[in-house]
């Protein structure tokens, strides 16, 4: 029996059945809302049967729906896997990708390893704050972003790098360098050294600050991590920086600060329209597998 099932249908079918949306389901593939219905009530029609219960922005599946999920997924996984290893063995791509990025070391790793994947790819990578990579990726002048994206946006794809979270960074002969954790009432009444305004660090940590009714007293305020890291250890005033950026100085003691919400998620997000491209699948996949 020739199969009616096509691959754009099975995509279709197994964003919907994520996000319960067709909107939703449209925007992370980068089709129409329209296409996505279509391709449904071809499947639908096709079987004689409903995948879905309609409802408006949750769409549940029915029982049929839930049985052919799991193999449907599957498939999708396979073909994922196929691409990886054709596109892990082409040598005739050549082109540029352009990458901005917050995160030095974790992005430069990532990059290293697509750069054996795609040897004839040329990457452009800016490091910049996390406002400032947002506002690249919007103007479409990058083709995609690793940074801690605060909300979606449409007509852009956001897929999970990793994890992280905020410690603290003081002089080695400070008070606070001999407590085994901080909590963030003890920054009351510190001096802070402090990113620059668009800084997610920055953000984060006076937000901390405020929610816990502490008057933050900025001393310096430095337009680089590594400025930063240079003036706790000057001893003049204590910081904190997310916890893979650090490097150690013997002049500097990282805390664990305890009590605070300092943990962010950071992903590389792309314009729905370069979702296609071979060097942005390869990046995708590269994610997923980590």
């Amino acid at each position: 029996m020739k199969s009616q099932l096509s691959l754009p249908q099975i995509r279709a079918f197994c964003a919907l059945a994520q996000h319960r949306s067709f909107k939703a389901a449209a925007d992370s593939l980068g089709v129409s809302q329209p296409t996505i219905v279509s391709q449904i009530a071809g499947i639908e029609e096709a079987y004689g049967t409903k995948l879905f219960q309609r409802q408006r922005e949750n769409n549940r599946l029915t029982d049929i729906g839930i049985a052919v999920l799991a193999p449907l997924r599957a498939v999708l996984d396979q073909v994922r896997e196929a691409e990886f290893i054709l596109l892990s063995h082409s040598t005739a791509q050549t082109g540029e990708l352009n990458v901005v990025a917050v995160n030095p070391v974790r992005t430069s790793k990532l990059i290293r390893e697509f750069r054996i994947l795609c040897p004839n790819i040329r990457v452009n990578v800016s490091f910049v704050a996390s406002d400032k990579a947002q506002s690249l990726i919007d103007r479409e002048a990058v083709d995609v972003g690793f940074f801690v994206q605060s909300e979606g946006r449409p007509g852009q794809q956001a897929f999970h790098f990793y994890s992280y979270e905020l410690m603290a960074i003081v002089p080695a002969e400070h008070r606070l360098a001999h407590k085994p954790t901080l909590s963030i009432e003890d920054f009351a009444g510190e001096e802070l050294v402090i990113r620059e305004p668009g800084s997610l660090t920055r953000k984060m940590f006076l937000a901390a600050l405020d929610n816990a009714g502490i008057k933050s007293r900025i001393a310096y305020e430095l337009g680089s991590r590594e400025s930063v890291r240079e003036a706790v250890a000057q001893g003049l005033g204590v910081s904190v920086v997310a916890e893979d950026e650090h490097t150690p100085h013997e002049r500097i003691v990282t805390k664990k600060i305890i009590g605070a919400d300092l943990r962010a998620d950071s992903s590389l997000v792309v314009l729905n329209k370069h979702l296609s491209s071979p060097q942005v699948k390869t990046l995708i996949e590269l994610i997923r597998r980590r």
